[in-house]
């Protein structure tokens, strides 16, 4: 079922918007059992690293740790994106069917050491042409203020390329300048999801509480879409119209 043109109007206005739980309690189960066995495996993925590494620290003071492509992984991960439930949301948001996959990325904050992720756009990263990429943000745990929850500049999605540099010392991690008079925090449940788009300025802060946070990002892309002048032509294809 598409979304009403309320939370449609929402999205196209602010940038961002909550939809709720996109997760059954099985699912939930499963996803979460899943993630802390990757993680927690001796030997990790390929693509895993901390985002809260700083130049010339052996053991870093603050984790933000990430997997890309968890859906390689375990198939729970690759069923909830293909989840008819999922692509209706980003179908409504997008505005056309031909829906594929740029990536997706497990963003673990422990308890305690949670480092910050600092104010940017998705496509500072990834430079995408036209950039009308979003993403579905999904709580593995009960996201707050004192955990790490997203935080956004509602509207910024509307004013371009927000110009990034790099983030201090962080080795791979930029950012950009943000009025925080204007951010708005987004709390959710474990199995609840936001969205965002690409040009939408979000970040989220440290987690110094006792409660770990689990986050789960797919990130969705047109099709034909652009990147450094050539068609993405080999992301995997979720829905086609």
């Amino acid at each position: 079922m598409l979304l009403p043109p309320i939370q449609t109007d929402f999205f196209k206005h602010n940038g961002y918007l909550e939809v709720g739980s996109v997760l059954t309690s099985t699912e939930l189960a499963e996803a979460q059992s899943a993630y802390d066995g990757i993680f927690q495996a001796e030997e990790k993925p390929q693509s895993y690293r901390n985002l809260g590494q700083k130049e010339g620290e052996q053991i870093s003071a603050g984790a933000v740790l990430q997997i890309i492509d968890m859906h390689r992984l375990h198939p729970i991960f690759h069923r909830i994106m293909h989840k008819p439930l999922v692509l209706d949301i980003i179908e409504s948001l997008m505005g056309q069917a031909d829906i594929n996959l740029y990536h997706d990325q497990a963003l673990y904050k422990p308890a305690l050491n949670g480092d910050i992720v600092p104010w940017h756009q998705d496509n500072g990263y990834w430079k995408l042409d036209p950039p009308e990429a979003m993403s579905m943000w999904i709580a593995l745990d009960d996201a707050d203020e004192e955990n790490g929850c997203m935080w956004v500049i509602p509207g910024s999605h509307k004013s371009g390329e927000a110009g990034h540099k790099r983030a201090g010392q962080y080795i791979a991690q930029i950012k950009a300048d943000a009025d925080e008079s204007l951010a708005a925090a987004v709390p959710m449940s474990a199995g609840a999801a936001m969205i965002h788009h690409c040009q939408t300025l979000h970040m989220t802060k440290p987690n110094l509480s006792s409660r770990q946070r689990r986050a789960w990002v797919i990130h969705f892309i047109p099709a034909n879409i652009h990147q450094k002048g050539v068609i993405l032509k080999d992301r995997l294809v979720l829905r086609s119209g």
